[in-house]
């Protein structure tokens, strides 16, 4: 069986035929009467054999399936590249620089913030809760209080935000259509008893098809030309082999133009949405410096990191760069902080769900707090909005149109109305130790008014 799945799920279909036919024989040679007792009895098992013979073939083929995978190099570069891509489109680890010291960077930023403001926005994950940031970044548009970005960060839902924040108001028509139309709907499909032995419950082709209608050819060039002014858009993703943040520079792909920059692009994206488990990994077709080629598993960026400004090493450096004195970090994150109490539903996909929401609001507001830190060593500004505890925003997994344009909607006119900002991250690690149990409708306190009335 070991080398024969299939085979051994027929013979395990045989098997349970052998069992009906030797019961049922009795069953002819009986009278009427005693036939229809003998077939009340044995009625509900009739009903469950369709099952017993799908859930035999499915347990007998996952010990004997494994998808085949060529292993890479036990020790493979650091300066392993995608196919095709020079290095520098990435880098690797929590210790990433990108292809220029810290130093520089802040300098390419600062000669590119036309207006004398040097500002940064981080998106995080929160699956369907990315219409959070959507609204948002619509809301303060309409307010005439969003500013040119000239560093945009995003990651797994917040990398779908990112290249349209960083493209500006001009694509906030594509931005609302891509979160509140109808693309989302169908996002979700399970891949049935498939799911058993596969890479994920759900089917990968909805979200993939999602992502490669809203990567257009017209948004490559576009991103390519605000990279070139000197502005960076960057989304992480999990080298889920290496365990470690992988960091995309966006407009370096987006810079070397054609189909190939176009397909990476929205593989990045891809990656960096799919929860594992819950959505398949994106593989990653990579050469290093001897020639050699293979694939890297990469999935959601949330998974070794729920948003960043910096690395990991120049957030907790002795000396920090210079130059970025009187600038501006923005963080949105599209999940609540502090998550209300509730039962879990016992099945496999609501302990998923659950748990990697649990996971990512305490990530959240560690990072939170350590950005905020990071923030006052350089002399910049630190502001923060993040979902309220409550019942109106939409689920990790709740792609419900009208849920997901409920949340827009919040985000947008509490943007709108001047209440989205927050800066006291004490405050939101206090209530994490107090949360308050009662719960409101999102639409009656926005994130201001909330800490605020608190």
């Amino acid at each position: 069986m070991d080398d024969h799945p299939i085979l051994g799920a027929v013979l395990v279909a045989i098997g349970a035929g052998n069992f009906r036919s030797h019961h049922e024989l009795p069953f002819r040679k009986a009278s009427q009467e005693r036939y229809r007792q003998a077939q009340r009895v044995a009625r509900p098992e009739l009903r469950m054999r369709p099952f017993i013979l799908v859930l035999a073939a499915a347990i007998g083929m996952t010990g004997c399936v494994t998808l085949p995978r060529d292993e890479k190099p036990p020790q493979s570069s650091q300066a392993a590249a995608p196919v095709g891509f020079s290095s520098s489109v990435r880098a690797l680890g929590v210790d990433w620089l990108l292809d220029r010291p810290p130093a520089d960077i802040v300098m390419g930023l600062r000669t590119a913030a036309t207006d004398g403001s040097l500002d940064v926005l981080a998106l995080s994950g929160g699956g369907a809760s990315g219409a959070f940031a959507a609204g948002a970044l619509v809301g303060l548009n309409r307010a005439h209080a969003r500013p040119q970005f000239e560093l945009i960060t995003g990651v797994s839902a917040g990398a779908l935000v990112a290249p349209f924040a960083f493209l500006g108001p001009e694509w906030d028509s594509q931005l609302t259509d891509a979160f509140v139309g109808d693309r989302s709907e169908n996002l979700i499909r399970r891949r049935g008893i498939l799911g058993l032995f596969g890479t994920s419950f759900f089917r990968g082709e909805p979200l993939r098809q999602l992502i490669d209608g809203l990567v257009t050819d017209a948004m490559i060039r576009e991103v390519a030309r605000e990279s070139a002014k000197g502005r960076l858009l960057l989304v992480a993703t999990t080298d889920l082999d290496k365990s470690a943040t992988v960091v995309w520079d966006l407009g370096a792909i987006a810079a070397t133009g054609g189909e190939p920059a176009r397909r990476l692009f929205r593989d990045v994206l891809v990656a960096s949405s799919s929860i594992p488990g819950v959505f398949p990994p994106v593989m990653i077709s990579v050469s290093d410096a001897n020639g050699g080629t293979y694939q890297e598993m990469h999935v959601d960026g949330s998974v070794t990191v729920p948003f960043f400004i910096a690395p990991e090493a120049v957030l907790v450096a002795p000396d920090q760069p210079q130059g970025t004195r009187g600038g501006n970090i923005y963080v949105v994150v599209n999940s609540e902080l502090n998550i209300a109490p509730r039962t879990t539903p016992i099945n496999t996909l609501s302990i998923v769900a659950r748990g990697f929401l649990s996971a990512l609001s305490h990530a959240s507001r560690t990072a939170l707090a350590q950005n905020a830190t990071f923030a006052q060593k350089l002399g910049m500004s630190f502001r923060y909005t993040a979902i309220p505890m409550g019942d109106g925003s939409a689920g990790l997994l709740d792609f419900d149109a009208a849920r997901m344009r409920a949340l827009f909607d919040y985000a947008s006119t509490c943007a709108e109305n001047g209440q989205l900002w927050l800066s006291e991250v004490k405050q939101a690690l206090d209530e994490a130790a107090h949360p308050d149990t009662s719960v409101e409708p999102l639409s009656s306190r926005c994130p201001l008014a909330s800490r605020r009335r608190s």
